[in-house]
């Protein structure tokens, strides 16, 4: 009897089979996978941004605020006088996302978040040394359909933390 070599057609039938039920499993979930990360990478880069505004109040000496427009889910820095300035992605304002949106933000009355020359974040624009002190960890949380980042800002220390 002669043995050839290869695959009969149930064999063949049988992969194909196989590869189908593996597509459609990893298919179902890769949008989930997807926003999961694009909602992390914008956490993080809002985080940054935070940061960002501390170390310009910090190193040049006058406050700077992140203002968050939830209405256009945007965001952007301004300075004392209140002028835009351009953030290190080279745009003056960040739209957030296709698909994610800004929650409802806590303890952050004026839907900003202003820091003064020493990184001490502060919830409205006085000038110069008066203010409200940020007193409770204020939330920004940004989502995705039912998937949720949020964005913690610590009061006293300015602390920028993503959970």
């Amino acid at each position: 009897m002669k043995y050839s070599k290869g695959f009969t057609l149930i064999e063949f039938i049988a992969v194909i089979i196989a590869i189908g039920i593996l597509a459609t499993a990893v298919s179902t979930s890769w949008p989930t996978k997807t926003n999961k990360l694009i909602l992390n990478s914008q956490a993080t880069a809002l985080m940054n941004d935070i940061r960002y505004t501390q170390q310009l109040s910090m190193t040049r000496g006058e406050r700077y605020r992140l203002v968050i427009t939830p209405a256009t889910n945007a965001y952007k820095i301004l300075n004392s006088a209140g002028t835009a300035i351009t953030m290190p992605t080279g745009n003056a304002t960040v739209t957030l996302k296709s698909g994610i949106t800004f929650g409802a933000l806590t303890y952050l009355p004026n839907n900003l978040i202003v820091f003064d020359c020493q990184g001490i974040p502060y919830t409205n624009t006085v000038a110069s040394h008066g203010g409200t002190l940020l007193g409770n960890t204020a939330t920004i949380p940004l989502t995705a359909g039912s998937l949720t980042k949020t964005v913690s800002i610590s009061p006293e220390t300015g602390r920028v933390t993503v959970t």
